[in-house]
């Protein structure tokens, strides 16, 4: 792991370089990273070449793809890793070029400013010093709780629109980045997050379990998977939402774009609905902060897609996406990272169950399926003529009572 004062020197050169002169970066202050990362926010000395008197530094852990023998599984393991992970930073790297493009009102997080991918480091714009979405849906009063939802949906839904059509762009510019860092431009796709796969291996897990999984739940995770593919709702997403990567200011902005793609819209609201699948410790929203969220955000899209407000559909996409969430979120918490759920199988599976799980983790799952509970209940009274949304309410009522016997229970405020 680099120290700061390295971190600083590397950011410092990449400025340099980017924007002349010779910045200096002094009081580092640590915001705190994932895994191995070094997140640090640091002042610039006033610098006729760069407008910014503060800027963020995301210093990624390097990778390692040597091995003793070149020819081993081991070492054809870490080239994978280490491919894998040049991808993934290529990603964000795009997404945040991609995104800087967009009106200022639209943009839906801070400025690249400069950055290197050999040396796995980006130098991002400010975004202040809000609050976090993880601390206003813990703590703050109903009025606020429900501004900021409303503020998140409108935030999402101009995102959205303002990135219908530019698909083509984005993928352009990955193709580019691989191309220019020595991957094969074309395994940008594979690269991407397999919903589907994530959805299977969730879905396997609940039946090790002992969990019945009715035809009609799995028609809705079979479709939440082509869903990421096929949908006509599509457009830039942060995808990997959660509350604490979500800071309120004088706007909304997302910090975190390693799981950026083109998906299905409708996946970010069920995020939202679902409480943050992600995340283990956001409450559930209640049914009218749900309403709020979700109005918020329709308001926004419908004029480029007008479905949103044919309710039967809409509440179709958006039970489809929370069994995928639900899923999807199973399969993480339960093997931890993608690479680990690539590689799962063989003799182990069989022994893979629910009960082999953290509690909290239990608990996560817990509020993501009374979040089901909850929703499919709704559509079943608004559309008492589709049997699908009673038989999604008695699978997410018998699952929920399984978790009980585990000792894990929704997060309801």
């Amino acid at each position: 792991m680099l120290s700061i004062d390295a971190v600083l020197d590397r950011a410092a050169h990449l400025l340099g370089n980017r924007f002349g002169g010779t910045p200096e970066l002094t009081h580092p202050e640590d915001l705190g990273g994932s895994s191995e990362s070094v997140v640090l926010r640091v002042k610039v000395t006033p610098n006729p070449f760069l407008q910014e008197r503060t800027v963020v530094i995301k210093q990624l852990p390097p990778v390692d793809a040597t091995a003793s023998d070149g020819a081993t599984a081991e070492a054809a393991e870490m080239a994978e890793a280490a491919e894998a992970a040049e991808a993934a930073m290529i990603r964000e790297v795009v997404a945040y070029q991609y995104t800087n493009t967009l009106a200022e009102e639209n943009r839906p997080g801070p400025l690249l400013l400069a950055h290197d991918i050999d040396q796995r480091v980006m130098v991002l714009s400010d975004a202040g010093d809000g609050t976090s979405y993880a601390d206003i849906l813990s703590v703050d009063g109903d009025e606020k709780r429900r501004s900021a939802l409303r503020k998140l949906g409108r935030a999402l839904g101009r995102m959205q629109v303002a990135t219908a059509d530019g698909e083509e762009a984005f993928n352009t510019l990955n193709r580019r980045q691989y191309s220019r860092h020595g991957l094969p431009a074309d395994r940008v796709d594979e690269r991407d997050v397999d919903v589907a796969a994530l959805v299977e291996q969730g879905l396997g897990l609940l039946r090790r379990s002992g969990i019945e999984v009715s035809d009609t739940v799995a028609e809705f995770a079979a479709e939440a998977g082509q869903r990421q593919q096929r949908s006509r709702l599509r457009a830039f997403t942060p995808f990997d939402l959660t509350p604490d990567n979500i800071m309120l200011t004088d706007r909304v902005d997302f910090l975190d774009f390693e799981w950026a793609g083109f998906r299905d819209i409708v996946s970010d609201v069920a995020c939202v609905v679902a409480g943050f699948p992600h995340d283990t410790a956001t409450p559930l929203l209640d049914d009218g902060e749900i309403r709020e969220f979700i109005d918020a955000w329709s308001s926004e899209v419908v004029a480029v897609w007008p479905d949103v407000r044919r309710e039967n559909e809409l509440a179709g996409a958006l039970v489809t996406s929370l069994i995928g969430w639900a899923l999807m979120s199973l399969s993480l918490l339960y093997h931890g990272t993608l690479a680990v759920i690539a590689n799962a199988g063989g003799a182990e599976e069989g022994a893979r169950r629910l009960d082999r799980m953290p509690e909290t983790h239990l608990a996560d799952l817990a509020t993501t399926i009374e979040s089901i509970r909850r929703f499919s209940l709704h559509a079943a009274e608004e559309n008492p003529d589709d049997p699908r949304y009673p038989d999604v309410t008695g699978f997410a009522a018998g699952l929920l009572e399984k978790l009980a016997g585990l000792g894990a229970y929704p997060q309801i405020r």
